[in-house]
């Protein structure tokens, strides 16, 4: 038989969410397991995000001027009293079984419960990425698992002592923010247990603040230059190393050359090439031609052979 599920608190960070808020909270009045309260805070909305909360009967924490979501998120973990916490954005869904299914693993030897997610369209319900998890790479080394797949809070029940271990959400981070707390985390020792299921979905639509790409790689190249000056990050340079380079791709494909060129000077200071290449004509090409350039043509030769 499993374990009772522990008293856990639902944390909504809210910016202009008036009106997605009735829908989340549809779905979680339709939870199997429910949640022991659920806390809100409103992030100097300009629209009735305040008035729809309170007529929703959310607790939700105001006056504010609009700080970004890590300030949001780090003071609702403080306003929460129970053992363990779960952000979600106002504007995704939950599984109905997220806390029956989740929650027994939230034993005496677990910091962080998580699942599986699917990003899909708002509009068509199409799925444009299928976040999946190794269960056993995060119980056994969940750093270096995080690095490769980053992870969002939506996935996660948290241990609100780990969390403030941690430091919570860095706020300078405007986005990429969940990510890097889960990294953290990890560093931290939080011990992961993973339930291999899809619990919660990302509604994503084009006018979103999420499909900022340019601000998010820039978020990410701080949180990536960071690891980079970490003790205890050392032994995952490589890994950094690999994922600056591959958001340089990724910029470049963007057109910001800015970021892409920032990402591979990373790579230089912590001493690897780009690009990464084990094919002999790009390591021999490394000592003639400029990193940025090389990048740009392998995208080609991959997207071509893609095609």
């Amino acid at each position: 038989m499993n374990s009772p599920s522990p008293a856990a608190t639902l944390l909504i960070p809210c910016f202009n969410a008036a009106r997605f808020l009735p829908r989340l909270l549809d779905g979680v009045r339709a939870m199997t397991t429910p949640f022991a309260a659920v806390l809100a805070y409103d992030d100097g909305s300009t629209d009735d995000t305040v008035a729809v909360a309170r007529s929703l009967e959310i607790e939700i924490i105001t006056p504010n001027r609009n700080r970004g979501v890590s300030v949001a998120r780090n003071r609702l973990a403080a306003a929460a009293k129970t053992e363990w916490i779960h952000f979600h954005d106002a504007d995704d869904r939950i599984a109905p079984d997220f806390l029956e299914r989740l929650g027994p693993l939230a034993d005496a030897d677990a910091d962080v419960v998580s699942c599986d997610a699917d990003w899909i369209g708002e509009h068509d319900g199409a799925l444009q990425v299928a976040w999946r998890y190794d269960g056993e790479a995060l119980a056994r080394d969940p750093a270096a698992h995080l690095l490769v797949r980053p992870m969002g809070l939506n996935n996660t029940l948290l241990r609100r002592a780990a969390w403030e271990q941690s430091g919570g959400c860095d706020e300078r981070l405007a986005m990429w923010e969940d990510a890097d707390v889960h990294f953290r985390l990890a560093l931290a020792g939080a011990r992961w247990r993973h339930l291999s299921a899809v619990l919660t979905w990302s509604l994503r639509n084009p006018a979103s603040f999420s499909h900022d790409h340019r601000k998010s790689s820039r978020c990410r190249l701080a949180a990536l230059g960071g690891y980079a000056a970490m003790d205890e990050a050392r032994r995952l340079l490589p890994l950094v190393a690999y994922q600056a380079e591959e958001l340089a791709a990724a910029a470049l494909g963007a057109g910001d050359r800015a970021v892409a060129r920032e990402c591979v000077s990373l790579c230089h200071r912590l001493g690897f090439p780009v690009p990464s290449s084990r094919n002999p004509v790009f390591r021999a090409a490394r000592r003639l031609l400029p990193s940025l350039f090389l990048l740009r043509l392998q995208r080609r030769l991959r997207a071509a052979c893609a095609g």
